[in-house]
């Protein structure tokens, strides 16, 4: 059928509807042009064209349409540019976490133009080399010890440098980026559940929309994400789309970050830091997310929470994991990426080789006594006979300080004597010196010496700080005994006491230790031992017992030492696949200290500028893919000015239309028929 005469107004009043709409909504992208994350609206139009007409009683060639009809007014964008830009966002988040952290380390190691470690270094061999033209000066020793204090303490800085970088990049992880994407995990459900709400009052709810969008864009920044979408009938055949948002892991893993009806659930991330077999953190973390689920929001989801610390792929959560979890090849076994470890563990490694070099090169290998100024030569009390006092032969002790040591020997008048607990022939170690001769005493067997000539047997004993032998008859009457007097059954002169130190009482000569009583030297816990810094040891000048006190052969070896070439290598523990602990080590670098040094600094030169090319080449992609998403969904004044002149001119062609239906129907009713009245 064809329309009614008056249908023609109601086609030119749905025009001009429609071009009012169209210039209310390029008003509205006009005033939005500055506004962060504004999608361009539109009015979607679509013929109206009412059907049931009888095709018998008109001819279908002469049908009509009703004119235009405004179904929404939506937003103009495309999924494509959409997912493009949050896979590019992800990965300008990963390098972008690494910059900022290899950016902190660049400041701990850099020394381009400041003097740091490496001058200790050049100021150390100079001292040394001044020690050497002055051996066994306590003076020139005090200069080279205190040069290594100055190395020690840029030592100690770096490594607290080092700490602090971690320690603040855990504190950014745990305060700043996770609550960062729970609350927009937690907004993007909110804004879901609003959407949903506000369109089955039947709004659009663009501006929402907007924001979610917005909101999407921002948390694929920090996990890798996608999003679809899921239609839901809400009432007389509307229907809307919410977003499905997952995170995309590594191996085609996946983990829902929303869910409910209608997208209201959300996910949630926690972090936690790991701990060593010993239970102290050891500086890594562990990510876990309890992924959004269609329980009620009441519900405990807690048993569903995973650990996705190695399922990360992009994002600024993968490379602050990155900088805090891996040590590159410095790891057991060798990981993608240099982190901090990486500097923690060559720095640890380069302070190690140090302290063994220095404390092997000074080790001391003379053996040490417990008894200082002990007495070699006895000597037999002079005296003239009365026929009582008896003779006596002493080892005067009044001088010795100090005790025996366990395994120590004494030989007196060819007999051996060890200390030791008492058993085995041993001689008990006492208290004090004072104790420890009289044992001595008591374990000593009578002994016959010749006295001017003739036989005498005696007894040994310790009293009045001497070990004395003592005749068992008194001295003849008129008898006189000197300085020769007494001698040994073979008429020779008595033995002399010889006192000898147990080999393996070496003292210690480490000129560094470590401040928690570790073997294993690190940045942290080096240290310039006690007994140097009270100068109750020294560096030795030279090994060589017949050398003389101007020697420095052994000062030479440690300048030399300082130069030489050695292998770098990093040593750990682990425990198998068999649950037993073992030990490795890893080879990363041979050169000098000062080289090995120089290498870490190169070493984060280099990472940091690979690591800003690829960053700069990701946001080069991430801004064109953003200039194309604007091109697309963004507003431009040139186009909005050429559809406010289009709408305009559409909405007076309306008006118009109507006029000339009213003249025509004018002419119609008020002509038609008027001939011959």
């Amino acid at each position: 059928m064809t329309r009614s005469t008056f249908a023609g107004f109601t086609t030119a009043r749905l025009a001009m509807a429609a071009s009012q709409r169209s210039l209310d909504v390029t008003g509205q992208n006009i005033a939005n042009i500055n506004t962060v994350g504004y999608t361009k609206q539109q009015v979607d139009l679509v013929s109206l064209n009412l059907r049931g007409g009888d095709v018998y009683s008109s001819n279908p060639s002469s049908k009509i349409g009703y004119g235009v009809e405004t179904t929404s007014v939506s937003q103009i964008r495309d999924p494509f540019l959409d997912v493009q830009y949050r896979n590019q966002v992800a990965k300008v988040g990963t390098a972008d976490a690494r910059q900022e952290v290899l950016d902190q380390l660049g400041d701990v190691f850099d020394e381009t133009d400041k003097d740091a470690l490496k001058k200790a270094l050049s100021d150390l061999s100079s001292g040394l080399d001044k020690l050497s033209a002055n051996a066994n000066s306590s003076e020139f020793d005090s200069i080279v010890r205190s040069r290594c204090q100055v190395l020690m303490n840029y030592i100690h800085q770096k490594n607290a440098d080092l700490k602090s970088t971690r320690e603040e990049t855990i504190s950014g992880l745990e305060k700043t980026t996770l609550p960062k994407v729970n609350s927009l995990l937690s907004d993007i459900g909110e804004l879901n559940d609003a959407i949903y709400k506000s369109q089955m009052l039947g709004n659009p709810a663009l501006e929402m929309m907007d924001q979610r969008n917005t909101k999407l864009d921002e948390l694929a920044g920090y996990v890798p994400i996608s999003v679809s979408y899921k239609e839901v009938n809400i009432a007389d055949g509307a229907k809307y789309n919410y977003p499905v948002v997952k995170l995309n892991g590594t191996n085609g893993t996946t983990y829902n970050l929303t869910a409910g009806d209608h997208g209201e659930n959300f996910a949630s991330l926690s972090a936690e830091r790991n701990k060593n077999s010993l239970g102290t953190e050891d500086g890594t973390v562990s990510i876990s997310l309890i992924p959004a689920s269609d329980f009620p929001a009441y519900a405990d989801v807690s048993a569903l929470k995973t650990d996705i610390t190695d399922k990360l792929r992009e994002g600024t959560l993968k490379g602050t994991l990155d900088m805090l979890n891996k040590s590159g090849e410095l790891d057991n076994p060798s990981s993608d990426y240099r982190g901090i470890g990486y500097y923690e563990k060559s720095f640890d490694s380069f302070v190690q080789s140090f302290a063994k070099t220095f404390n092997k090169l000074n080790e001391n290998t003379v053996p040490y006594t417990g008894i200082t100024n002990a007495p070699t030569k006895g000597v037999p009390k002079e005296m003239t006979g009365d026929g009582a006092e008896k003779i006596e032969y002493s080892y005067n002790f009044a001088n010795a300080k100090g005790n025996f040591l366990n395994h120590e020997i004494v030989n007196i008048n060819g007999q051996s004597y060890t200390f030791g607990d008492g058993s085995g022939g041993t001689i008990a170690l006492g208290n004090t010196m004072e104790d420890s001769l009289n044992n001595l005493a008591s374990k000593m067997p009578a002994t016959t010496f010749n006295i001017n000539g003739n036989p005498e047997t005696g007894t040994w004993e310790y009293k009045d700080k001497k070990l004395t032998w003592s005749s068992t008859a008194p001295l003849a009457t008129g008898q006189t005994i000197g300085e020769n007097s007494i001698k040994t059954t073979s008429s020779k002169d008595i033995d002399n006491l010889t006192y000898s130190a147990n080999p393996l009482n070496i003292k210690n000569f480490d000129l560094f230790k470590t401040s928690d009583g570790s073997s294993i030297f690190t940045a942290s816990n080096i240290k310039i031992s006690d007994d140097w810094m009270n100068s109750s040891i020294h560096i030795i000048a030279s090994h060589d017992p017949k050398a003389g006190t101007t020697a420095s052969d052994n000062i030479t070896l440690m300048i030399k030492a300082l130069t030489d070439s050695r292998e770098f290598t990093y040593e750990y523990n682990y425990t198998d696949y068999a649950g037993n602990q073992k030990s490795g080590s890893t080879s990363f670098y041979n050169g000098s200290f000062s080289q090995c040094y120089s290498n870490m600094e190169n070493m984060q030169g280099i990472d940091s500028s690979a690591n800003t090319a690829i960053l700069n080449n990701h946001i080069s992609v991430l801004s064109e893919t953003s200039n194309n998403k604007d091109a697309v969904s963004g507003v431009s004044l040139d186009e909005e000015g050429i559809n406010l002149m289009q709408f305009q001119r559409s909405f007076s062609a309306a008006a118009r239309l109507m006029t000339t239906l009213d003249q025509a129907l004018d002419t119609l009713i008020n002509s038609t028929g008027m001939v011959g009245r």
